[in-house]
This record gives structure tokens, sequence and C-alpha cells, in this order.
């Protein structure tokens, strides 16, 4: 069975980032793909410094290994001046050599819904950085597509199954 690793990257206690990746998390699971989340909110993390990771914190070494024991993974990403967070961009430079060459999908949330084109920061990141293939429809929601800290958005919740099902053949299609 094919693994799918989500890092939801936002550090926000009340994150809407992580009501997306749960949301997602469960239909990758409902698709019968093994899905898990890796939550940087819980993840002891130093600053990249082009140290080994032998030398960064345990949790940032598990982090790293189940990335790269992953299949494909999905990046939960929230918008902070229209472009990717500091903590999410920092995990990245430090995991990016257990990314290298997968295919991975994007979840953007954002306060408003003019920040949308972060995302290709994102997209360019993964693939220059690590030769990542994103798929597509990238997902995007803002504050409008959420009630009662309960994902509402019909148009992202439809998004998300377009991506989980386009991951789902890609994944199948490679095995």
């Amino acid at each position: 069975m094919s693994e799918v690793i989500l890092i939801q990257g936002s550090l926000n206690k009340e994150s809407r980032t992580a009501l997306l990746v749960r949301h997602t998390e469960e239909e990758l699971k409902r698709s019968g793909l093994k899905a898990n989340t890796l939550d940087l909110r819980n993840i002891q993390m130093e600053f990249c410094d082009g140290r080994p990771l032998k030398d960064y914190h345990p949790e940032v070494q598990q982090a790293y290994k189940a990335i790269e024991q992953a299949d494909a993974f999905i990046i939960g990403m929230p918008v902070y001046c229209y472009s990717v967070s500091g903590p999410l961009k920092n995990f990245i430079d430090i995991t990016s050599g257990a990314m290298e060459k997968k295919i991975a999908g994007i979840l953007c949330n954002a306060g408003g819904k003019q920040s949308y084109m972060a995302s290709a920061d994102l997209s360019n990141i993964l693939a220059y950085e690590s030769h990542v293939t994103t798929l597509q429809p990238i997902v995007y929601s803002s504050y409008e597509d959420f009630e009662d800290q309960v994902l509402t958005g019909e148009k992202v919740k439809s998004k998300i199954q377009e991506l989980v099902n386009h991951m789902s053949r890609n994944l199948k299609n490679n095995s």
C-alpha cells in the first residue's frame, strides 16, 4: 500500500491549515492510501544551518525518515506575506533530501482570496531544491472556507478530492 506523508506547516494553535491537512488525510485514507501527518507544531526543530542531519533534533531526523520512506507527500502551506512561512521553509531546507524526485501536492491556506499565487513559491522551491513534481490541482483556501473550525467550502473539498484522486492514480501507475 502506498504511503503519503502530509506536512502541516503552520505553527498557529488554531490553524486552518491544520484543518485542511486533517480533511485531506481523511480523504487519502478513504481512497485506500496510507496517510500520516507530520505537524510542525509538534516537532522540535532548530534553524537550518547546513549541519549534518544527525546533528539535528531526533524529531527532525524521524520526520526526515518518514518523508524518505513515503511514496509521496502533501504540504499544508500557510501563506505569510504572500509566500511560504519561515518555519515551513526551514523544515524543507533540512528535509529536502528526503523529498528527492517524489510527487507532491500542495494545500495552501491564506487569510484572503488575493494570495493564491503564493503556492508558486512552494512549487519552485520543491522543483529546484528536490526535483519534486507537484500534482494539480493546488488546493487554495481562505478564511471564508471555514466555519467554527470546520472546513465548509465545497469548492475546496472538491479540489481536495481531485488532488487525492490524481495522487492515487499516479501512485498506482508508478508501482
